[in-house]
């Protein structure tokens, strides 16, 4: 059976939910046709054009980047800048791009997981910035004997879930009134005659993202010609962190655990902080992350191992007496890039998925 790019894309979707990236992050299918096969596919940290190189020598159709390709719109396609020619090279190579940033830092398995996991921290749980999603609460009032079967199509369709749990949903009992007109086509009552009814009123959360498909579910289910639905706007409520935090197994110098961090990672972090001072808890954000240690800080952490710290962050944190690594943006989300490339595998078999490793030195990866 042949697989599509969209396919590829579905299968992201499930990986690293698009709800999951920043509001203004550029991801998903940059350059390519959805409908365009593929049997070979690299995965990258960087949309480098020796990525591309590398996708064309290995005869991939597609290249799969943490980091986006396109952050802006393109006034001109010419080798004038890097985004450009690198656009031009994937079109002339018959290369599709496709970039899964933050909603992979994110997801369960990301970036962030990753990185964890390498320095063996346990008790992991979210940490940090997360987008924002809109929030509804449905109400729809129906007859009796009709509640159990919208609150399931509703249910299928993704409302009703607070946490763990699914098919949630609040029933009051009340009576409905209305007079059908007469152009209506009523399920109870006579057109132009008044009506009662013994109904429920059934409230269920729902994400902004599934109203649609909410909505049409009821309607399908509904007895009623044309239901009473309402869509109660509620507090926005921030869906996964990006960073992670987490225990080690026993408490360490920073010296030492800084030692650790480098050794693991194969890298050389530049490190704030007391070299003595003991440290346990320990948050992770890959990549450009030093906005996030007074997140890690809130959340119990003794120090944030991140990618890359401007110099005003560390002394602020310093001063503050809490730890910084600053152990390189390469060594920080290319673990996270392996493991995208595992989850892919398993996610659409049938496709060949490899990793590009850039020389050190080269393609963004320092020595």
């Amino acid at each position: 059976m042949s697989v599509l790019i969209q396919d590829v894309l579905d299968a992201i979707e499930d990986v690293a939910p698009a709800r999951f990236a920043f509001a203004r992050d550029k991801i998903g299918l940059q350059v390519g046709d959805p409908q365009a096969k593929v049997d070979r596919a690299v995965v990258s940290l960087d949309r480098s054009l020796a990525a591309v190189e590398h996708a064309r020598q290995v005869g991939a159709q597609l290249l799969l980047s943490h980091h986006p390709l396109l952050y802006h719109p393109l006034e001109r396609l010419t080798p004038h800048d890097h985004a450009s020619r690198t656009a031009l090279a994937l079109a002339r190579h018959d290369i599709a791009f496709i970039a899964a940033h933050t909603n992979w830092d994110a997801a369960c398995g990301g970036v962030n997981d990753a990185l964890a996991s390498l320095l063996r921290l346990t008790d992991v749980s979210p940490v940090g910035d997360a987008r924002s999603e809109n929030h509804y609460k449905v109400v729809v009032n129906a007859p009796r004997d009709a509640t159990q079967k919208i609150i399931d199509a509703a249910s299928r369709a993704g409302a009703g879930v607070i946490g763990a749990y699914h098919r949630c949903a609040f029933v009051v009992q009340g009576v409905g009134t209305f007079v059908p007109g007469e152009d209506a086509n009523p399920t109870i009552g006579r057109r132009g005659a008044p009506e009662t009814v013994d109904e429920d009123r059934i409230e269920m959360d729902c994400p902004g993202r599934m109203r649609g498909l909410v909505e049409a579910a009821i309607c399908s289910a509904h007895p009623y010609e044309t239901p009473a639905i309402d869509f109660l706007v509620l507090p926005d409520e921030p869906t996964m962190p990006t960073g992670r935090i987490g225990t080690l197994r026993e408490p360490t110098s920073l010296r030492t655990f800084a030692a650790k961090v480098d050794d693991v990672l194969g890298t050389r972090s530049l490190t704030w902080g007391d070299p003595e001072r003991a440290v346990q808890r320990v948050a992770v954000v890959g990549g450009a992350a030093d906005s996030q240690w007074r997140h890690a800080r809130a959340s119990g952490a003794d120090c944030l191992v991140t990618g890359e710290v401007a110099q005003h962050v560390a002394l602020e944190a310093g001063e503050e007496g809490f730890a910084l690594l600053c152990s390189g943006h390469y060594a920080t989300e290319q673990p996270g890039v392996v493991a995208l490339a595992e989850r892919m595998k398993e996610a659409v078999p049938s496709v060949e998925w490899t990793v590009f490793e850039p020389r050190p030195g080269f393609a963004g990866r320092p020595f």
